[in-house]
C-alpha cells in the first residue's frame, strides 16, 4: 500500500508538472493548460511571463509604401504582483508634418471559471491617447477583470512613414518569454545595417529571397530579403547596481538605413564615413561654428590668469574661473540651442556651451584643445561600426599639455581638474580632430579613487569607547562626497557622517578641504560608543561605518558585465585600546581572499600588542570593468566583504 500511494503520487507530480509547462507556445490562442499552469518552470520568482510574441514588418503595395508592423503577444498572470504586466503602452513617433499610427487593436483577458475559458473584451472607450512629449504620442490600456492565473491577448498593427526606423524588436523584457519571433521582408532598394545585440543566442535565424514583393505604381518591382528569428526561453533582464544604460545589454536585433537605391536611378546614404561627418561637424552651427568662436572670448578671463605662461597652472586657473563664475543648466543639448556668444551673456548654458566655452578660452589663450562627443552611461555605448551621430547626448573636451592629455568638464564646480563627472564614465569616445581626423578614444579614470578609515577606540573602566575618526575620500569619492555636501547646510551634512546608530553619540565633527579640490576630502568626527556586556565579557563591533551595508548583486543570474566606472580601493584601521582591568579574549583569525585573475583583493588581519589591538581591513579592485564569467566570484567578494564589516565581533574579558 505504502508503494502504491508513493506511484499515485509521482503520478500527481508529473501530471501537474506537464500541465504547468504544456503552455501553448505556438500562437495567440489560448489553451486551458495555458489558463491552469500556476508557474513558469524556468524562472520560478517570475509574477508574469510572455507565453508567445510575434511581429511582422513590411512595407506593402498602395499607399505611401510605409512600413507596416503587425503585433501579437499572449502573457500569463501568476499572482497580484504580475497585474503590472496587464497594463500596455506603446509609444508612437511624430515629427511637424508626420505621424506613426496605431489601428486594429484587439484585446481580450482570459480566464477559467467552472471549467470554461472565459473572454472578456478590452472597449475601445479603455484605449487613451496621451501626449508623451514633443515626439512621442503613448497609446495606454490596460486589461478588464485580471486575476491570478488570468492569460491576456492583445494584437495590433502600427504604420509607420519613417522608413529609416525600419522596427527593430526586442526579445528580452523584464519579464521571461517562452517564445519570441520576428519576421520582416527587407525591400531590396532599402540597404539595412544589421545587427543582434546581447548575449542571448537565436534559435532561429533563417533568410530568404521574396521575389517581386514591391511594385510601384510604374510597374517596377522590387524583390525583399525575408527573415525570421526565433529565441525561445528568454530570461528577464533584470537590472542591477554596476551597469550601463540597459539598452547596452538586453538582447534584441536592430536596423538602420544605410542607402536608398531609387527606382529612378539617385541613390540617398544615409550612414556616413567619419570622413564625411567630420566635414559636415566641421560647418555645422552648434558644434563647429560655435568652436570657430575663439575671439568671443578674449575679455573673459582676468588680467592676472591672461598674464600667465601656457602651463597646467594656468590651465587649472582657467578651469576654476569658467566652473566658478557659468553655470549649467542641466541640459544636454549637444547639437541644438548652442550659442557661445548667449552663454557670455547669461552665464548660464547647457553641456555644449559650456565646454565649447571652455575649449575656447583655451584655444584663444594659446592652448591644444580639441572638443570629444561621448554618449554618457545612461544612454548607452555608441556604436564603432558607422557614423551615427544620434548615439552621442554628450560634449567635454581634450587638452594637451607637455604631451600629457587632460579630459576636462565645466559643468560641475565639485569636479577636480581632469575629472569628468561619473555619468561620462562610460568606455570610449569620438575625439574631433577637423584636421587630421576623428578617432576613438579610452574614456578611463586615471587615477585610484579611494577610502581611507582611520579610528582610534579607547574602552573606558566605564566600559563605553571613546573614538576618534578621520575619514578620507580621494578621486571620485571626494566628488561625491562634495556634490552631497554642496546640497545641504553643512550642520546637516555633519549630523550624517556617522551611520544612524542609537548606541553612538557624536561629540565633534569638522570638514577638511571643503573647497580645496586638488586635495582629498577629510571627515573628521570624536564620538562615544556603549558596549554590549554579558556577565564579564565584553562584545565589541570594531567597525563604527561599514563600505558596504549589503551586497548589491543578488541575482541568480547576471547576463550583463559589472562597470563599477573606475578602480577602487578601500582601506579601513581600527586601533583599539583596552585599560588595565581589561584583556582582550577572543580575537578572530586573518583573511584573505583574491578575486579570480588577481583582479581584486580583500583582507581582514589582527596584530595584537599587549593593551593595543590595531585591525587592518583592504578591498582592492584592480579593475573596473569585469565580465560576465566574474559575476558569482564579485557576489561572493561581496558576501564576505558584507560578513567581515557587520559581523566581526571582538570580545573582551574584564579581570577585575
Amino acid at each position: 500500500m505504502h508503494k502504491s500511494f508513493l506511484s499515485v503520487l509521482f503520478l500527481s507530480l508529473s501530471f501537474l508538472s506537464i500541465s504547468q509547462e504544456n503552455y501553448n507556445y505556438k500562437s495567440l490562442v489560448v489553451s486551458e493548460a495555458d489558463l491552469k499552469g500556476t508557474r513558469y518552470e524556468k524562472d520560478t520568482t517570475a509574477n508574469a511571463f510572455f507565453i508567445y510574441e510575434k511581429g511582422f514588418s513590411r512595407i506593402e503595395n498602395g499607399g505611401n509604401y510605409n512600413l507596416l508592423t503587425d503585433y501579437s503577444g499572449k502573457i500569463k498572470i501568476l499572482n497580484k504582483e504580475g497585474f503590472d504586466e496587464s497594463t500596455i503602452e506603446v509609444l508612437l513617433y511624430r515629427n511637424k508634418s508626420r505621424k506613426e499610427i496605431l489601428r486594429n487593436l484587439i484585446a481580450f483577458t482570459h480566464n477559467l471559471e467552472n471549467g470554461k475559458i472565459v473572454k472578456t473584451k478590452l472597449e475601445e472607450d479603455k484605449i487613451y491617447r496621451e501626449k508623451y512629449n514633443d515626439h512621442y504620442t503613448l497609446v495606454k490600456f490596460a486589461f478588464p477583470n485580471v486575476k491570478p492565473g488570468s492569460v491576456i491577448t492583445y494584437s495590433y498593427q502600427t504604420e509607420s512613414p519613417f522608413i529609416f526606423n525600419f522596427n527593430g524588436w526586442d526579445f528580452q523584457d523584464d519579464i521571461p518569454k517562452m517564445y519570441s519571433e520576428y519576421i520582416n521582408d527587407l525591400p531590396g532598394n532599402y540597404l539595412y545595417n544589421i545587427r543582434l545585440v546581447g548575449p542571448l543566442k537565436l534559435d532561429v535565424e533563417e533568410s530568404s529571397i521574396k521575389r517581386e514583393c514591391i511594385e510601384l505604381s510604374n510597374s517596377a518591382t522590387a524583390d525583399c530579403s525575408h527573415n525570421q528569428y526565433i529565441m525561445k526561453d528568454i530570461p528577464a533582464f533584470k537590472e542591477e547596481k554596476y551597469m550601463t544604460a540597459k539598452k547596452n545589454y538586453f538582447s534584441r536585433v536592430e536596423y538602420e538605413l544605410r542607402e536608398y537605391k531609387g527606382f529612378d536611378g539617385v541613390n540617398k546614404k544615409y550612414t556616413e564615413t567619419w570622413k564625411n561627418v567630420d566635414k559636415e561637424l566641421r560647418t555645422e552651427k552648434t558644434i563647429g561654428i560655435q568652436l570657430k568662436k575663439a575671439n568671443a572670448t578674449k575679455n573673459v578671463l582676468p588680467e592676472a590668469i591672461k598674464t600667465m605662461p601656457i602651463s597646467l597652472e594656468k590651465a587649472k586657473a582657467i578651469y576654476k574661473h569658467v566652473t566658478n563664475n557659468y553655470t549649467w543648466n542641466k541640459k544636454y543639448r549637444i547639437f541644438r540651442d548652442v550659442d557661445i556668444k548667449e552663454i557670455l551673456k547669461s552665464k548660464v548654458g547647457n553641456v555644449a556651451e559650456m565646454n565649447i566655452l571652455l575649449h575656447n578660452i583655451y584655444k584663444e589663450q594659446g592652448f591644444t584643445v580639441k572638443p570629444v562627443l561621448l554618449s554618457t552611461r545612461s544612454n548607452g555605448y555608441a556604436t564603432k561600426v558607422h557614423p551615427v551621430l544620434t548615439d552621442f547626448n554628450y560634449l567635454i573636451i581634450q587638452l594637451t599639455i607637455d604631451q600629457e592629455t587632460h579630459l576636462l568638464d565645466a559643468t560641475e564646480k565639485t569636479l577636480a581638474f581632469g575629472q569628468i563627472p561619473f555619468r561620462c564614465l562610460n568606455q570610449y569616445a569620438r575625439l574631433l580632430d577637423f584636421k587630421k581626423g576623428s578617432s576613438w578614444i579610452d574614456i578611463t579614470s586615471k587615477n585610484r579613487s579611494s577610502h581611507y578609515y582611520r579610528e582610534k577606540l579607547k574602552l573606558t573602566n566605564k566600559l563605553t569607547l571613546e573614538g576618534e575618526a578621520k575619514y578620507t575620500y580621494n578621486g571620485y569619492h571626494a566628488y561625491f562626497r562634495r556634490k552631497a555636501f554642496d546640497k545641504v547646510l553643512k550642520e546637516k551634512y555633519l549630523n550624517k557622517i556617522l551611520n544612524d546608530d542609537e548606541n553612538l553619540t557624536v561629540s565633534e565633527a569638522s570638514l577638511q578641504n571643503e573647497d580645496d579640490l586638488e586635495k582629498p576630502f577629510i571627515e573628521e568626527v570624536n564620538f562615544t560608543k556603549s558596549t554590549e556586556q554579558i556577565e564579564d565579557i565584553i562584545y565589541l563591533k570594531p567597525f563604527t561605518k561599514s563600505f558596504f551595508k549589503e551586497n548589491p548583486f543578488k541575482l541568480n543570474e547576471r547576463t550583463y558585465p559589472v562597470d563599477f566606472g573606475y578602480n577602487d580601493s578601500y582601506s579601513y584601521i581600527v586601533l583599539i585600546e583596552i585599560p588595565e582591568n581589561c584583556q582582550f579574549l577572543d580575537i578572530p583569525e586573518n583573511k584573505n581572499y583574491v578575486l579570480p585573475g588577481k583582479t581584486g583583493k580583500l583582507s581582514l588581519n589582527f596584530q595584537l600588542a599587549g593593551d593595543k589591538l590595531q585591525i587592518n581591513h583592504n578591498i582592492k579592485f584592480l579593475s573596473s570593468y569585469y565580465p560576465v564569467e566574474y559575476y558569482d566570484s564579485l557576489k561572493e567578494f561581496f558576501n564576505l566583504i558584507v560578513d567581515m564589516e557587520n559581523n566581526t565581533v571582538i570580545t573582551i574579558k574584564k579581570t577585575s
